[in-house]
């Protein structure tokens, strides 16, 4: 397994794009802080309020963007090697196919972990600075609990885009369903459920369930983490049994 993991961790940081969008992940969403927050203060609306006029972080909003942004980092664990036929050099060298598949789901985990740590401090930084343009109180919301629930976010979404990619071997869809699904599919599913009342696909929808542990508290965040969480089991499943079943 250690061999694995260097194999991957080697293959995985040597590819130029991983560092692209790792730092597009973290710049992007600090950046659109920055920007509310100097719109409010052009619109007038920023010392006007007083302190304690912010309540809410908008760090744990934008971090859908940042996970967005690093499907393509856990599609492209499988992806690459599929569309490029190295998948067959990794057989090669490693022809126990349990831990070529733990390797690569445990390597995406952590650069997708690591990602959201630095993208919840840039977030926040520059969120700070903004309350100080805006001479509001900084939000420490990202503080605990919650932070550990974006950092969750964030990482499961890398890994459906991963689990998507490894079942369908196709690394295009692999990051446009996790997106499509996220931003347009299930908020009409959502809309329609909340207009007849099924309350129960509250806890259904992986995507929202993902989005609502953001916002939740307690016991109930943990909950929607963890369907979230379900659901790329629901896909790991299938997708590590073929890919111990099918030519390389």
């Amino acid at each position: 397994m250690s061999g694995v993991m260097t194999y991957e961790w080697v293959r995985i940081r040597t590819v130029r794009s991983t560092w692209i969008l790792m730092a597009l992940a973290v710049l992007i969403p600090a950046a659109l802080a920055l920007l509310l927050a100097w719109l409010v203060q052009v619109n007038g609306g920023g010392s006007g309020q007083g302190p304690g006029a912010q309540t809410q972080s908008v760090a744990l909003g934008l971090l859908p963007i940042s996970a967005a942004i690093l499907c393509t980092i856990g599609a492209a664990a499988f992806g690459q090697e599929y569309r490029h036929e190295l998948i067959r050099i990794t057989l090669a060298l490693f022809p126990r196919r349990t831990p070529v598949f733990l390797g690569k789901t445990v390597m995406v985990a952590i650069f997708a972990a690591i990602t959201a740590v630095i993208a919840i401090a840039i977030i926040s930084l520059a969120e700070y600075l903004g309350s100080m343009i805006n001479n509001e109180n900084w939000s420490t919301d990202v503080v605990g609990v919650p932070g550990l629930m974006a950092i969750g976010y964030v990482t499961i979404f890398v890994l459906i885009a991963f689990a998507l990619t490894a079942l369908t071997r196709n690394q295009p869809l692999g990051i446009i369903v996790p997106i499509v699904l996220a931003v347009l599919i299930e908020p009409i599913i959502f809309s329609i459920a909340s207009a007849q009342e099924w309350t129960w696909m509250d806890w259904v929808l992986p995507f929202s369930n993902g989005t609502a542990a953001l916002s939740a508290n307690g016991a109930e965040s943990w909950g929607h983490l963890a369907v979230f969480g379900g659901w790329f089991l629901v896909l790991a499943l299938p997708a590590w049994l073929l890919f111990l079943r099918r030519d390389a």
